[in-house]
């Protein structure tokens, strides 16, 4: 979404992240590599690994941004020179009118059901600034993301594309809440009776009810409906869908859109996720993890129940069951990848920090930059001992087959919780129903830095642990939802749309599902442009900082830029009455400028075709003597509502490690999920 991204979107639940340390867990003996030992130079693949912490809620200063000829406007070489300006400035028209702040949040009278009117409306929230606006101009639509509103306030400030686009035109800018995410909640609460009228269709149609009857808090704020000012849909990941999917449905509507890492193919394999993590992983990295997976699932699958339950120790989760839940669990290190940015590539946390963990040779006391890695039995221990850190300081407060375990219905407050503002579960319900995306190993005869014992069956299970009245436990992901019709009513990788401009991210984990995807890639054409930045993440184009950071993305930027002057222009021109303001950003003619050279991973249609291994039924796997202690030094009863304790989407707990062997502090963002991609949802 987000998203996900995923991850995030998130792009779902995790398992009390943020608990406190349980006894004796203060300090841990990671046997950290020492601070001033230099990192091999394989670990450095994405060039500039500067990290900005720094408010996307702050205006920008982008005078040097853009460099003006007489022909149009492009990009300026003095680019990384624009930082980000004080915080502190007031909101203010171009008329000199001081506003409301960014984050004032405004309500609309949205309905309930766009199937039975009589049904009333909800309060559906929204932010919305007319800080550049000036008569004539453009609205900006940022479409609704798959979490709270809250916070989402930058979306309308110019360090966002949709501000942005928003001074280039003097245009306004709005972001506008999803229905049963954050506050905007047609009933009370979030039961699988109430998500009847949460489903893809109504949340388009919300988007369409909004812009034909909105008024908008600003002077002739009722007469800018589409049929009498341009709007323009942006969004990313599952909001950039929802951009392409309305569009497609709604022709002519809209003036233009831009859809950044649009998710538009609905897809229960979902294995391209990891594939594109390990196409831009570090080389030595990549061929420890496939050499893990690979060893652990041959002895989960074939091992005695010796070997087995040593597996199991050697991650601390001795007392989860199944083996499936086992390689689900240890994934969590490699959803870190959806948090990189080009302004946070940070060698030392996330992603890299584990790797560069694996890397180490705790006998030479050197790290391995050989692409080969440091061969199994090494990257086995350090990845469990990884896991077994973040387990024991981020782990939940109940029974590792309570925190972990997928195989039976439970009661847990993580899985029933249905009051309103929990993302997890209005997110999961759009997934289980309609979207899939189940995160998988890839299919056999092509590596693998994922279990092969997680596939879409596997997966499903989340939805029977959420929504156990819709999918009763033991319903397959085939029966779950039908993508085939999702994607033939809404054309996934066949849309066909006018006038929208597809921005994606080479490294973006969910590029898979866009139209970017190795397994189905599509080619630019003047009617569908397509835009790939190399260095570009998930959803990079709609945070303008990245463009200052990676060129390419930048790039990106400009030419998507360029197509809405130039679909904004031709509306114009169609619509004489309307006078579009003066003084916009001139850009050149779209058809002209370079597109971004993209070439998809080759990937044999004998792999592309294929699907998921089928492994027999697992059995439970032997456990240890019964305690009442879980095996990791926590209580065996569920002591918390583990739904609200873990991170929200794409976030990460950053957590000091005391590390004995080296008597140092080393900051870690860690992440452990619980059973598969859900706490990492897109966006």
């Amino acid at each position: 979404m987000a998203l996900h991204l995923l991850l995030t979107v998130w792009l779902a639940t995790v398992c009390a992240l943020a608990q406190p340390q349980p006894p004796g867990s203060e300090t841990i003996d990671l046997d950290l590599p020492p601070p001033d030992l230099p990192l091999p130079l394989i670990h450095f693949k994405l060039g500039d690994h500067r990290t900005i912490v720094s408010s996307t809620k702050k205006k920008q200063n982008w005078n040097t941004f853009y460099t003006t000829t007489s022909s149009g406007t492009s990009f300026g070489t003095n680019a990384a020179a624009a930082e980000p300006a004080t915080s502190d400035i007031p909101v203010v028209s171009a008329n000199g009118t001081t506003l409301p702040p960014y984050d004032t949040v405004y309500t609309f009278n949205q309905l309930i059901d766009h199937n039975n009117t009589r049904l009333g409306t909800f309060e559906q929230r929204y932010y919305f600034t007319y800080e550049f606006y000036e008569p004539g101009g453009p609205i900006f639509f940022a479409l609704p993301s798959e979490a709270s509103l809250d916070n989402y306030d930058g979306s309308v400030t110019n360090s966002s594309i949709t501000g942005h686009l928003a001074q280039l035109n003097k245009g306004a800018a709005i972001v506008l809440e999803h229905r049963f995410f954050g506050r905007s909640n047609p009933y009370p609460d979030l039961s699988e009776t109430s998500f009847k009228v949460h489903t893809i269709e109504q949340a388009l149609a919300d988007v369409v009810y909004f812009a034909q009857n909105v008024h908008l808090p600003m002077p002739n704020g009722t007469r800018v409906g589409p049929d009498r000012a341009p709007w323009v849909l942006i969004g990313g990941s599952y909001p950039g869908a929802l951009v392409a999917w309305t569009m497609a449905q709604h022709p002519g509507m809209f003036a233009a859109g831009w859809a950044s890492s649009a998710v538009v193919q609905a897809q229960d394999y979902f294995w391209s996720y990891f594939d594109v993590v390990k196409q831009f992983m570090p080389t030595n990295c990549s061929n420890d993890i496939q050499a893990v997976i690979t060893h652990l699932d041959n002895v989960f699958t074939s091992g005695t129940q010796a070997e087995q339950a040593a597996a199991k120790a050697t991650f601390a989760l001795s007392n989860l069951q199944y083996a499936d839940d086992v390689m689900a669990t240890i994934r969590a290190p490699i959803f870190s990848w959806q948090e990189l940015q080009p302004y946070y590539q940070d060698t030392q946390a996330g992603f890299y920090a584990f790797c560069n963990y694996l890397e180490y040779d705790r006998v030479k006391k050197q790290y391995e930059s050989s692409g080969s890695g440091v061969g199994l039995q090494t990257a086995l221990g350090a990845y469990g001992n990884w896991t077994q850190y973040e387990i024991r300081v981020n782990g939940c407060t109940g029974t590792e087959e309570l925190c972990y375990g997928t195989h039976t219905v439970s009661n847990s407050s993580r899985w029933t919780n249905t009051t309103i503002d929990n993302t997890y579960r209005s997110w999961a319900w759009l997934y289980c129903n309609q979207l899939g995306w189940y995160f998988s190993g890839a299919p056999p005869n092509w590596p693998t830095i994922a279990s092969r014992l997680n596939s879409p069956d596997t997966e499903v299970r989340i939805c029977s642990l959420y929504f156990p009245n819709t999918f009763p436990m033991g319903t397959t992901a085939a029966e779950s939802h039908n993508t085939t019709v999702f994607n033939s009513k809404y054309g996934g990788w066949n849309i066909q749309t006018t006038n929208v401009f597809y921005a994606n991210g080479k490294k973006d984990v969910w590029r898979g599902v866009t139209l970017s995807s190795d397994l189905n890639n599509h080619v630019s054409t003047p009617n569908m442009p397509i835009a790939v930045a190399d260095g570009g993440f998930h959803c990079s184009d709609m945070v303008m900082q990245a463009g200052i950071y990676e060129p390419t993305v930048g790039a990106v930027q400009t030419l998507g830029s360029a197509w809405i002057y130039k679909w904004l222009t031709e509306w114009y021109m169609l619509h004489p009455n309307v006078t579009r303001p003066a003084n916009v950003t001139i850009f050149d003619d779209a058809t002209n400028l370079p597109t971004p050279a993209f070439t998809p991973e080759a990937i044999p249609t004998s792999i592309t075709n294929g699907t998921w291994l089928a492994v027999p039924s697992l059995s439970p796997i032997e456990l240890p003597p019964s305690s009442s202690s879980s095996g990791d030094g926590t209580s065996a009863t569920d002591s918390s509502d583990q739904s609200t304790s873990g991170p929200k989407k794409n976030d990460a707990v950053s957590t000091m490690i005391t590390s004995t062997g080296f008597d140092r502090l080393v900051a870690l963002s860690v992440f452990v999920a619980v059973s598969a991609p859900y706490a990492f949802n897109l966006g």
